[in-house]
Protein backbone atom coordinates (compact mmCIF):
# COMPACT_ATOMS: atom_id res chain seq x y z
CA UNK A 1 0.00 0.00 0.00
CA UNK A 2 2.90 2.32 0.94
CA UNK A 3 4.30 1.45 -2.30
CA UNK A 4 1.12 2.71 -4.33
CA UNK A 5 1.17 5.63 -2.27
CA UNK A 6 4.54 6.63 -2.75
CA UNK A 7 3.79 6.17 -7.28
CA UNK A 8 0.83 8.81 -6.67
CA UNK A 9 3.51 11.14 -4.24
CA UNK A 10 5.79 10.69 -7.15
CA UNK A 11 3.48 11.32 -9.84
CA UNK A 12 2.40 14.91 -7.82
CA UNK A 13 6.08 15.36 -7.11
CA UNK A 14 6.84 15.69 -11.32
CA UNK A 15 3.86 17.59 -11.90
CA UNK A 16 4.85 20.32 -9.05
CA UNK A 17 1.90 19.66 -7.60
CA UNK A 18 3.65 19.23 -4.14
CA UNK A 19 7.56 19.31 -2.99
CA UNK A 20 8.26 17.07 -0.44
CA UNK A 21 6.02 14.02 0.53
CA UNK A 22 5.22 15.56 4.00
CA UNK A 23 3.62 18.87 1.36
CA UNK A 24 0.49 16.07 0.71
CA UNK A 25 -2.65 15.04 2.29
CA UNK A 26 -3.17 11.36 0.99
CA UNK A 27 -6.84 10.04 0.99
CA UNK A 28 -7.30 6.18 0.74
CA UNK A 29 -10.43 4.90 -0.45
CA UNK A 30 -10.49 0.77 1.01
CA UNK A 31 -12.18 -2.43 0.55
CA UNK A 32 -13.92 -3.23 3.37
CA UNK A 33 -11.10 -6.42 4.33
CA UNK A 34 -8.29 -2.83 3.99
CA UNK A 35 -10.77 -1.11 5.67
CA UNK A 36 -11.23 -2.96 8.58
CA UNK A 37 -7.69 -4.00 9.03
CA UNK A 38 -6.42 -0.59 8.97
CA UNK A 39 -8.29 1.51 10.55
CA UNK A 40 -7.50 0.64 14.19
CA UNK A 41 -4.28 2.49 13.13
CA UNK A 42 -5.64 5.34 10.97
CA UNK A 43 -4.64 7.83 13.41
CA UNK A 44 -0.81 6.64 12.63
CA UNK A 45 -0.97 5.93 9.22
CA UNK A 46 0.16 9.00 7.76
CA UNK A 47 3.52 8.10 9.62
CA UNK A 48 3.72 5.27 7.70
CA UNK A 49 3.23 7.14 4.28
CA UNK A 50 5.30 9.72 5.29
CA UNK A 51 2.77 12.34 4.77
CA UNK A 52 1.29 15.33 6.46
CA UNK A 53 -1.92 13.72 6.92
CA UNK A 54 -3.73 10.24 6.02
CA UNK A 55 -7.44 9.21 5.96
CA UNK A 56 -9.10 6.15 5.23
CA UNK A 57 -12.24 6.12 4.13
CA UNK A 58 -14.30 2.82 2.51
CA UNK A 59 -13.97 2.23 -0.76
CA UNK A 60 -18.13 2.95 -1.23
CA UNK A 61 -17.35 6.20 -1.08
CA UNK A 62 -14.81 6.52 -3.44
CA UNK A 63 -14.91 9.36 -5.97
CA UNK A 64 -14.64 9.36 -9.73
CA UNK A 65 -11.29 11.22 -9.67
CA UNK A 66 -9.47 8.52 -7.03
CA UNK A 67 -6.64 6.63 -8.77
CA UNK A 68 -7.01 3.13 -8.78
CA UNK A 69 -4.17 1.11 -8.01
CA UNK A 70 -2.15 -1.90 -8.94
CA UNK A 71 -3.41 -3.40 -5.90
CA UNK A 72 -6.93 -4.70 -5.85
CA UNK A 73 -9.13 -2.41 -3.14
CA UNK A 74 -7.18 0.54 -2.58
CA UNK A 75 -7.98 3.68 -4.56
CA UNK A 76 -5.79 6.83 -4.14
CA UNK A 77 -6.49 10.82 -3.57
CA UNK A 78 -3.55 12.96 -3.04
CA UNK A 79 -3.79 16.47 -2.32
CA UNK A 80 -1.18 19.49 -1.32
CA UNK A 81 -1.87 20.66 2.00
CA UNK A 82 -3.10 24.05 2.75
CA UNK A 83 -1.84 24.04 6.15
CA UNK A 84 0.96 25.58 7.89
CA UNK A 85 4.08 23.70 8.39
CA UNK A 86 5.35 23.25 11.64
CA UNK A 87 9.07 24.30 12.41
CA UNK A 88 10.01 21.13 14.20
CA UNK A 89 8.92 18.27 12.65
CA UNK A 90 7.25 19.59 9.16
CA UNK A 91 4.28 18.32 8.70
CA UNK A 92 1.86 20.34 7.62
CA UNK A 93 -1.00 20.42 10.07
CA UNK A 94 -4.18 22.32 10.88
CA UNK A 95 -3.13 22.91 14.52
CA UNK A 96 0.49 25.01 13.78
CA UNK A 97 0.15 28.51 15.13
CA UNK A 98 -2.70 27.29 17.53
CA UNK A 99 -0.64 27.85 20.94
CA UNK A 100 0.60 31.34 21.69
CA UNK A 101 3.66 30.28 23.46
CA UNK A 102 4.94 28.28 20.16
CA UNK A 103 3.15 29.60 17.11
CA UNK A 104 5.30 27.94 14.91
CA UNK A 105 5.10 24.14 16.13
CA UNK A 106 1.77 21.88 15.75
CA UNK A 107 0.37 20.03 18.72
CA UNK A 108 2.45 17.42 18.23
CA UNK A 109 5.35 18.77 18.58
CA UNK A 110 4.09 20.99 21.32
CA UNK A 111 3.20 17.61 23.82
CA UNK A 112 6.62 16.13 22.77
CA UNK A 113 8.40 19.64 23.97
CA UNK A 114 6.33 21.01 26.51
CA UNK A 115 4.45 17.51 27.45
CA UNK A 116 4.72 14.63 28.47
CA UNK A 117 5.37 13.43 24.90
CA UNK A 118 2.93 11.73 21.94
CA UNK A 119 2.04 7.66 22.57
CA UNK A 120 2.31 5.93 19.28
CA UNK A 121 1.12 2.51 19.01
CA UNK A 122 2.16 1.31 15.51
CA UNK A 123 3.92 3.66 13.76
Amino acid sequence: MRAEVSKELEKCRTKGEIGASLAAEVQLYLSPEYYDAFTPIAEEFRFILITSNANLQPLSSCPEDAVATELDGLRIKVNASQHTKCVRCWHQRDDVGSHAEHPELCGRCIENVVGTGEIRHYA
